[in-house]
């Protein structure tokens, strides 16, 4: 009778193992770049929705108002007694019921029912310094678009001055597809905040940029290097923008100064440079 052989299953030697665990490791290694790059692709995205939300609802703002915000000002309601650009902009971007808040409070804007709310359309998903919109200290939300302040102007309108608040077509002399009216910001920025509700008594605070500084946007700095009055472009591609005319553009970083300012002057007569 012939004797069965058992076979016996003999196990992974150790270098073996180690074999199988560098290959799974080159793997990772190679898939991971692979999926950074999906995920900037995916952020840079949703930044750019934005953007063309926030554009468009400046539109709107420019339609019912007649006019555009000035960085900081009333807009010819008596019952607000001063607010930011972004303020104005909350009933066009689905944002009627804060927008409220500020009218019906007995003391006018700012007050905290308003700038402690995080407004999903203002946050950039590719930076990390304000996960969730977290607010700074003393409660304010930030933002990650500042406006052009040469396009708007630290106007405070009133009855007198109405009519020297910045339009849509008229205001924009070198063409509102050759300027910049949004731009990319850090959420934190060297020890300041791009707080969208902040208003211009400390304007390093406030979510715009060409205020005091003609320099193009910096590129992924870190929150120490960050320069809070420049924009800020939050990844590998660069700064994402939203011009006057609603479009939206992804600007490389390297883009020279003079072709930067350019950009953000609606009325200077320039010509934008190649690097455009």
């Amino acid at each position: 009778m012939a004797r069965l052989k058992l076979l016996r299953w003999r196990g992974f030697t150790l270098i073996e193992l180690l074999v199988v665990i560098a290959i799974i490791a080159i793997l990772i290694g190679l898939l991971l770049p692979a999926v950074q790059k999906v995920r900037e692709a995916a952020a840079r995205t949703q930044s750019q929705n934005n953007l063309k939300q926030i554009s468009l609802a400046m539109h709107g703002c420019n339609d019912g108002m007649g006019r555009l915000p000035g960085a900081w000002g009333n807009m010819g309601n008596s019952k607000i007694n001063g607010a930011s650009a972004l303020f104005f902009l909350l009933p066009y971007i689905e944002q009627q019921a804060v927008y409220n808040l500020g009218v019906a409070s007995p003391d006018g804007y700012p007050h905290s029912a308003i700038y402690t709310n995080v407004i999903k359309s203002y946050l950039a998903p590719a930076d990390a310094t304000g996960v969730g919109g977290q607010a700074w200290g003393g409660g304010w939300a930030i933002g990650n678009y500042g406006f052009n302040y040469q396009c708007l102007g630290d106007t405070w309108p009133s009855q007198s001055n109405w009519d020297r608040m910045a339009k849509i077509g008229s205001s924009f002399g070198d063409g509102t597809s050759n300027t910049i009216m949004f731009a990319e910001r850090m959420g934190v920025c060297a020890g300041t905040g791009s707080l969208w509700a902040h208003g211009n008594w400390t304007p390093t605070w406030m979510a715009q940029f060409a205020f005091s500084s003609q320099l193009p946007p910096q590129s992924r700095p870190t929150q120490a290097a960050c320069d809070p009055v420049r924009a800020q472009g939050l990844s590998a591609s660069g700064c994402n923008v939203g011009m006057a005319d609603g479009s939206v553009r992804n600007m490389n970083t390297s883009i020279s100064r003079t072709t930067w300012w350019a950009a953000c002057t609606p009325n200077g007569g320039e010509v934008l440079g190649t690097d455009w």
